[in-house]
């Protein structure tokens, strides 16, 4: 469920840059998450243990180059549904980067997921096709994006394992990866691209307060605590996987809400990510560790 509401991130991600604002200004969309779950952080059962503090902020390290990279793809122009499924090279760095942080076995089933999947996003991508036309910067990073996609992923299991309640996660990973943005903001603004890329005008947020609200809770409040929620129980080189929903939901959402097209390439990329779900949901399948 997580994974099919996250599918308007990346849709949102194109309404906004459609509507004139800059990629920082998009990224910084997560700085309006944290406010309606305030008064929850303050009840005890909510509240971050102090010595949990240094890690939500590796968090929101992971999670401020997340909102970048991922957004950025979509602002050089690179097709909603491209960027989703690019992302989502993400099962095979979750699935390596469980076993080293976390200790996750590393199964057939996952192997043969991830091989499925990552099939999937080049067939997606279809980078040999004579009329290859997306920008290879906004490619490469959605790429990275994928990268810290699955961090994200393990630092969200972390936390169940920790034992933080869902919403205390939800609000330690939005809050400090805005505050994040904003300690970069005078870095990124005097760059090269800064004017065009990492402008900041909230009066931008003001011009389309509907939008923004909607995106506060289909695109950040409710996915989040979905995902977090199932990641106290669920390893994290599954979730990783489970979370390929996503792509095909923003692939759904791109063709209704913009036009954007199903070609071959994308039924055939969809198809495989779907079916590298299949393999993890099975009941029974090929769990025995790989040697």
């Amino acid at each position: 469920m997580a994974a099919i509401f996250y599918g308007f991130i990346t849709v949102a991600g194109q309404y906004f840059s459609d509507h004139g604002l800059s990629l920082y200004e998009i990224s910084l969309l997560i700085l309006f998450v944290p406010v309606p779950l305030l008064p929850f952080v303050f009840l005890k059962k909510y509240r971050i243990r102090r010595e949990l503090f240094g890690f939500y902020a590796i968090f929101g390290l992971i999670g401020s180059a997340l909102q970048i990279t991922q957004f950025a793809g979509i602002v050089l122009g690179v097709p909603v549904a491209v960027v989703a499924l690019l992302l989502y090279t993400q099962p095979v760095w979750t699935t390596l980067l469980a076993k080293w942080l976390l200790g996750e076995a590393i199964t057939r089933r996952k192997v043969i997921s991830a091989g499925m999947a990552l099939f999937g996003i080049i067939m997606l991508v279809d980078p040999f096709a004579a009329d290859y036309r997306f920008d290879l910067t906004g490619l490469m990073s959605a790429l990275l994006a994928g990268l810290f996609l699955s961090l994200w992923v393990i630092w969200g299991r972390k936390s169940g394992l920790k034992k933080q309640h869902y919403v205390t996660t939800v609000f330690g990973y939005t809050f400090f990866s805005s505050l994040c943005l904003l300690l970069l903001y005078p870095f990124l603004s005097t760059t090269a691209s800064g004017s065009a890329y990492f402008r900041l005008n909230f009066q931008a947020y003001f011009d389309h307060l509907g939008a923004v609200a909607g995106f506060v809770l289909f695109a950040g409040i409710l996915p989040a605590s979905l995902a977090f929620h199932g990641m106290r129980t669920v390893e994290a080189s599954a979730a990783g996987i489970l979370l390929l929903f996503e792509p095909v939901s923003a692939a759904v959402m791109a063709y209704f809400f913009f036009g954007q097209p199903f070609t071959a390439n994308i039924w055939l990329g969809g198809g495989f990510i779907l079916g590298a779900n299949y393999v993890m949901l099975r009941v029974g399948g090929l769990t025995r560790p790989v040697s």
